[in-house]
């Protein structure tokens, strides 16, 4: 008779359902696959005070015998591999780093490095305790992406703002491999523009690859983005994995909404799963999700337009990411368009110019994505009311555009040729913000030509001219394409392309602009990973049908 399963496998090979061979500190299943070993706490494990030292550069953990229910201590009970080592302890100085990255030495998990920095953060008092994480849950599956946790059930209830990312020194560099350091650096030359478009300092690019050195669950978020985007599926299979398992745990942390490098790593999982969705485009939203569930958990009622730090640039990045699925399936975008905007900054400010190019750039964004809120919600179902806001919001994006920055002006314009070669016009600009900016205001533009409230009839006459509203939008519409034919390296621009045309396709009639629009989704597709097959199948399908 072959081996009866027991019951003290692994926390991880039971929410699997294979069997685990029993060894610790990690076992052969979790050791196969590289994935954290959750051991169900023994009968009699000691339990641990953690306490912060003076200089407050490590955290001390003394040993109590017994623990008394009804003492007000915090006290936390924690699995071994989740556990710091004493202030005394040195780092460990394993020469195997593959075996540290992976944990498999005691003190040495991941998690711990993720975490050291986070709880050393400047919320943290000497005389009074703080717990790392709660109960720890249980290990993501590998198709994280299809089943999903959701973190704003995860997410506890917080304490007061507080900003939680530390000085590197806090704890030592980490080693990255050569495929690591190879997939960072082309997320500093390439992808960490996707995510800076609309801020002149450049956040993202500058500070993320820093950071990463010092953030394993930063690293692996910015690893599985750009194995995904030069098409290394099994690498960034595995980065995001590590990542998942990583942030699971966290989310138990009271503190979690207010860690920056926590929400960052969820804006860029979010790019990740965007570059992943299926090929009939359904995108099932986990990672915008969690960033919802963090800001919402943390964000105050006001915004910064100018970006000045890491955490409201991601916030931006969150903004623009929710405007893609709220224009493809005509919802409104999960964004609070209560909050209140603070003034750009004034004229001598440091670093003023910077700032205000983000300002007016982020500035028009808002304007967007309150103008879509607007039409795919029943914020205002009485006609009165709802036209009054349609003319508070066309003013406010009229106010924009004149009053923006002669820097936001194309340094050269010209009307599309005859030639089918140039079917839309050549708008050239200098910078990215520039670009986008140019696109929200025409796609905010369209949306209210297209929702203005007023009586129309349900079914629109086949076979005829384009009337002169519909003739406004295409001019939009051209604009837009426009300047995205110019500036194909500005791919968040061709992003706005992608879920714009669910708003115009049935308005475009020319065969030459339709075959222009086909082939700057193809080329997207196939120079940036940017999944387009999907869309450009609708496009076909709507164009032959009318």
């Amino acid at each position: 008779m072959g081996k009866q399963r027991s019951n003290r496998g692994c926390l991880t090979c039971r929410k699997r359902h294979v069997k685990c061979d029993e060894v610790r500190p990690k076992c052969g299943q979790c050791q196969k696959r590289d994935r954290v070993c959750l051991q169900e706490e023994a009968p009699g494990l000691e339990f641990r005070t953690y306490q912060f030292d003076d200089s407050g550069s490590f955290l001390r953990i003394s040993t109590a015998e017994s623990i008394d229910e009804s003492s007000n201590q915090q006290n936390i009970s924690l699995p071994q591999q989740f556990l710091v080592a004493n202030a005394q302890d040195e780092p460990p100085q394993d020469p195997d780093y593959t075996s540290y990255r992976s944990g498999q030495g005691p003190n040495t998990s991941p998690l711990v490095s993720s975490m050291t920095p986070f709880t050393a953060g400047p919320y943290r008092t000497p005389s009074a305790d703080v717990p790392l994480i709660g109960s720890p849950l249980e290990t993501p599956s590998r198709q994280y992406g299809a089943c999903g946790y959701s973190i704003s059930q995860l997410l506890q209830h917080v304490s007061p703002s507080v900003q939680t990312i530390p000085s590197p020194s806090e704890t030592s560099p980490l080693r990255l491999t050569y495929r690591e350091a190879e997939l960072v650096h082309h997320f500093s030359q390439h992808l960490g523009r996707w995510l800076d478009c609309t801020d002149a300092s450049r956040q993202f690019t500058l500070k993320i690859p820093r950071l990463v050195k010092t953030y394993p669950i930063l690293l692996y978020a910015v690893v599985s983005y750009a194995a995904t985007h030069v098409k290394d599926a099994e690498t960034a299979e595995s980065a995001h994995e590590k990542c998942v398992e990583l942030l699971i745990p966290l989310l138990s942390s009271e503190h979690i909404a207010y860690d920056d490098v926590l929400l960052c790593t969820i804006v860029v999982l979010r790019v990740f799963e965007q570059l992943n969705v299926m090929v009939t485009g359904s995108d099932h939203e986990r990672h915008l999700a969690g960033c919802t569930a963090l800001l919402k958990a943390s964000q105050g009622r006001e915004i910064d337009l100018s970006a000045p730090t890491l955490r409201q640039a991601a916030f931006w990045v969150y903004a623009r990411q929710c405007l893609y699925n709220a224009c493809v399936n005509q919802q409104p975008p999960n964004i609070d368009t209560g909050l209140v905007l603070l003034p750009k900054p004034a004229f001598g400010s440091p670093d003023h110019e910077l700032r205000s190019e983000t300002a007016w750039a982020n500035h028009v964004t808002w304007i967007c994505a309150t103008i879509i809120h607007f039409c795919f919600s029943n914020s205002f179902p009485e006609p009165g009311a709802r036209l009054e806001k349609w003319n508070e919001l066309s003013q406010a994006l009229a106010d924009w555009m004149e009053g923006k920055p002669s820097s936001f002006e194309p340094i050269w314009y010209s009307d599309s040729g005859s030639s089918d070669d140039h079917p839309f016009p050549i708008i050239l600009f200098t910078a990215d913000w520039h670009v986008m900016a140019y696109g929200f205001y025409h796609l905010a533009s369209m949306l209210l030509l297209i929702y203005k409230p007023f009586p129309r009839f349900a079914i629109r006459k086949v076979q005829r001219e384009l009337k002169d509203a519909d003739a406004q939008v295409m001019m939009h519409v051209r604009a837009i394409c426009g300047a995205c034919k110019c500036s194909q390296a500005t791919v968040p621009s061709l992003i706005t392309l992608c879920h714009s045309t669910f708003i115009w396709a049935p308005l475009m009639t020319d065969t030459a602009e339709r075959q222009e629009v086909l082939q700057m989704l193809l080329d997207m597709e196939k120079k940036h990973a940017w999944p387009t097959t999907w869309i450009i199948n609708s496009l076909k399908e709507e164009w032959a049908s009318s």
